[in-house]
């Protein structure tokens, strides 16, 4: 039986916008994978570009993605129907032009699903993270295989610094945001969650380091990944198939 990750049923995911708070360098993030994407396809004769977004979360990154090329048409996956609702109110001009599909389902089995060589485009911000690493190497493989030849690889994400000192101080400083701008509108109780949820991901079995990633990446086939931004514990990933 596969593991279902659902991180975001409570007060993580009914207020995830304030995140935005703890992190002030989290919409630039979701606005590079935009950009990256633009640059990458800016000479291509290509009439649509066929997008598949895991983790689409209140559809931030999707918008983003939407805007860096009206040729993109995007699949957006998640798994957490809050999440959903969220996307599918702050994407609605989208959806009702059908630039933009909302699908609520575990990304691993939706992937399996999918024709090898069906998508142009895989794009995703800060979702991978979030699985453990058995369950990560499943969905990249399937990403690969889902991936058109020459296919396009874009993530934004908490890459895991390899540098153990320097990860340490990172993350420190992201806790230290949680308790800084929470304690602002006094709501303990997200300092704790986002604390507990960052911890979650600093363990051995769900960390998300830099180059053990692109190592597996690699590994899988993927060629000429490369970090393309970094900012504290988040960076941007590209690669192709």
């Amino acid at each position: 039986m596969k593991k279902i990750f659902k991180r975001f049923q409570g007060k993580l995911g009914q207020e995830y916008n304030l995140f935005k708070l703890a992190c002030p360098h989290f919409e630039k993030v979701e606005s590079l994978v935009g950009k990256v994407i633009s640059k990458n396809y800016e000479n291509s004769s290509q009439k649509k570009i066929k997008v598949l977004e895991i983790g689409c979360g209140p559809g931030y990154t999707t918008r983003f993605i939407l805007g860096s090329d009206k040729r993109t048409r995007v699949v957006a996956v998640d798994n957490e129907n809050e999440m959903i609702k969220q996307a599918e109110r702050y994407l609605e001009d989208f959806i009702l032009n059908n630039r933009v599909k909302l699908i609520e389902e575990d990304a691993l089995k939706f992937l399996k699903k999918q024709k090898s060589n069906s998508f142009d485009l895989f794009a995703s911000g800060f979702t991978l993270h979030n699985f453990d690493k058995n369950y990560r190497k499943e969905v990249l493989e399937e990403i690969y295989r889902i991936l058109k030849p020459e296919g396009f690889f874009v993530n934004a994400d908490k890459y895991a610094l390899d540098d153990l000192e320097k990860h340490k101080e990172t993350l420190n400083w992201q806790l230290n945001k949680f308790k800084e701008e929470y304690s602002k509108i006094n709501r303990r109780d997200l300092i704790q969650e986002w604390t507990k949820h960052y911890l979650e991901d600093n363990k051995p079995g769900r960390i998300m380091r830099e180059g053990e990633s692109i190592k597996k990446m690699k590994e899988i086939g993927f060629r000429g990944c490369k970090n393309v931004y970094r900012k504290q514990m988040d960076a941007i990933i590209i690669s192709k198939k």
